[in-house]
């Protein structure tokens, strides 16, 4: 990406708790990341505007087979790991994937038995999952596609809450469509600590992909959203990781993933390593 990109901007207040109120954490080009002086949430401020975010992600996923068929490789892990952790709790039924990307955690999944649809707001990857994988998927975003109350078993979403100018009303929006004692799987990135620490040795970098990441969670503050909408006994985890197409940054994802992961499972699964993606999973309550 370039370091300067031609791209509307608008000044908001914090997208958890409202307020105006915040300070400098990391700058990347003419972006930058800042704290919410009430919650501490981090998000992006100023940041793009709802059409321009709409039209940034028309290229933001990869084209090609050869690199559709990389990321697909990416994720795999991910997925599996997924898909294992949600049939730990419910064996078959009607799974929602937002930003389901080309499709291939819906077609895994539907290959398992489950009922599937997905939401996807890029055009070129809503073509591959339907033309090419026989996928259902619905123009995004989520709020705007209209799905019955209590409509789904699961719905999962693999990084696409830290993409979203509005992750409350997402939240909200996925507490309402699915049924009572459903699930609801995030993926999301945690970069902060790692920003934090580079900056501290001098070394410059993009973690971040700004503007593509609006927020930057941690566990604390996902579940603080994620009961904030109503959602209960969540639960964190490690969850895998990805292993990216250049050589580098498979075997640095691959190091502290599994690093991480030992720790995890060495902790009786309580320490999340900083830094490193998570998954959670949260249930809607029965009654």
């Amino acid at each position: 990406m370039k370091n300067e990109i031609d791209i509307e901007m608008e000044e908001i207040n914090c997208p958890f708790c409202g307020d105006r109120g915040k300070v400098l954490l990391h700058r990347e080009g003419q972006f930058q990341m800042v704290k919410c002086s009430s919650c501490r949430f981090i998000y992006v401020n100023p940041r793009p505007t709802g059409d321009a975010l709409l039209q940034f992600y028309q290229d933001y996923l990869p084209e090609g087979e050869s690199s559709v068929e990389a990321w697909q490789r990416m994720m795999e892990s991910i997925f599996q790991k997924a898909a294992n952790l949600i049939e730990r709790y419910k064996k078959r039924g009607k799974l929602l994937d937002v930003g389901s990307g080309f499709g291939f955690f819906l077609s895994e999944m539907r290959g398992g038995g489950w009922e599937v649809v997905g939401v996807e707001i890029s055009r070129k990857a809503m073509d591959y999952a339907k033309d090419v994988l026989g996928l259902t998927l619905h123009l995004g975003p989520l709020e705007k596609v209209g799905f019955p109350e209590s409509d789904f078993d699961v719905v999962s979403g693999f990084y696409v809450i830290e993409h979203l100018p509005d992750p409350m009303a997402f939240l909200k929006e996925c507490y309402r469509i699915l049924k009572p004692g459903g699930l609801l799987l995030l993926r999301y990135p945690h970069t902060t600590p790692i920003k934090n620490l580079l900056r501290f040795f001098g070394i410059e970098n993009r973690l971040y992909d700004l503007p593509a990441h609006l927020s930057d969670f941690s566990p604390e503050m996902i579940q603080q959203c994620l009961e904030k909408t109503g959602f209960k006994e969540c639960q964190h985890f490690i969850g895998g990781y990805t292993l990216p197409k250049e050589p580098g940054k498979k075997i640095a994802s691959s190091i502290f993933g599994n690093l991480s992961e030992a720790l995890f499972h060495i902790s009786g699964k309580g320490f999340l390593l900083p830094g490193v993606s998570k998954t959670v999973l949260a249930f809607k309550t029965d009654s």
